[in-house]
């Protein structure tokens, strides 16, 4: 008797933990789907075009469509890659990090420390109106994946990219000759100057000034002359989407 009771009770107790266990993996699809992220992994990043980058940037394994006119960093939108292929509306970085009236914001995106995830630095500042340049509001390397809603990263750390003068320009550059893309920053460095200065990148992503590199890789200039800037940085790291 005791047996047979046993088992009338242990029917309905799988039950319930069966009910219990589908209701939790709903809830966890949805918590998936709520925060735009999902399991699978995008595809390795290309080149739709030679100032169009698609990959995924916010880690939901959708490829993502990074424009970026005439390379130069300042004029950078992000399109979400969505499930059926499509994209989303093309929304400026500078939007996207709360750059206020009057601030120029420069960014360059690329897999900076090559762990299969494409990475963002940018740079926010309010262009001094005198001869020393004012220090950035924003620079940051920003390790991906980043959030959609203000490209924040918990693993964001601070560029010294934006204490050595004002960043014109960012640009995606080869100087290493290795895997890890470098940057070429177009740097109004005070008095007229306006030079070319690199930042190399490795396995923590873009490094900080180093003199003995500038003085390989830079180039110093004036407004009136400014130095050459790479134009073919993302070609050296990425081949065309097939």
């Amino acid at each position: 008797m005791l047996r047979k009771r046993s088992r009338l009770i242990a029917a309905p107790l799988a039950a319930v933990a069966l009910s219990l266990t589908v209701a939790g993996y709903h809830a966890s699809a949805a918590d998936s789907a709520s925060s735009g992220k999902a399991a699978g992994k995008a595809a390795a990043a290309c080149l739709a075009d030679a100032t169009t980058l698609v990959g995924d940037l916010d880690g939901d394994g959708h490829a993502d469509k990074i424009s970026n006119p005439g390379l130069s960093g300042t004029e950078v939108t992000i399109q979400w890659g969505k499930a059926d292929g499509a994209y989303g509306t093309a929304r400026s970085v500078a939007e996207l990090v709360g750059a206020k009236s009057g601030e120029e914001t420069t960014a360059a995106v690329a897999d900076f420390d090559q762990d299969g995830t494409l990475d963002l630095v940018v740079n926010v500042v309010t262009p001094s109106e005198v001869d020393d340049p004012n220090t950035a509001r924003i620079a940051e390397y920003r390790k991906g994946p980043v959030e959609r809603a203000d490209l924040s990263s918990p693993d964001a750390r601070h560029s010294d990219i934006g204490d050595m003068g004002e960043a014109q320009e960012l640009r995606v550059a080869d100087y290493g000759d290795d895997a890890y893309p470098d940057l070429a920053v177009l740097n109004n460095s005070g008095d007229g100057g306006l030079d070319r200065s690199v930042r190399l990148s490795g396995e923590n992503g873009p490094g900080d000034f180093d003199y003995d590199l500038d003085q390989k890789y830079g180039e110093t200039g004036t407004t009136p002359e400014p130095p050459a800037m790479p134009t073919d940085g993302w070609s050296h790291f990425y081949k065309a989407c097939a």
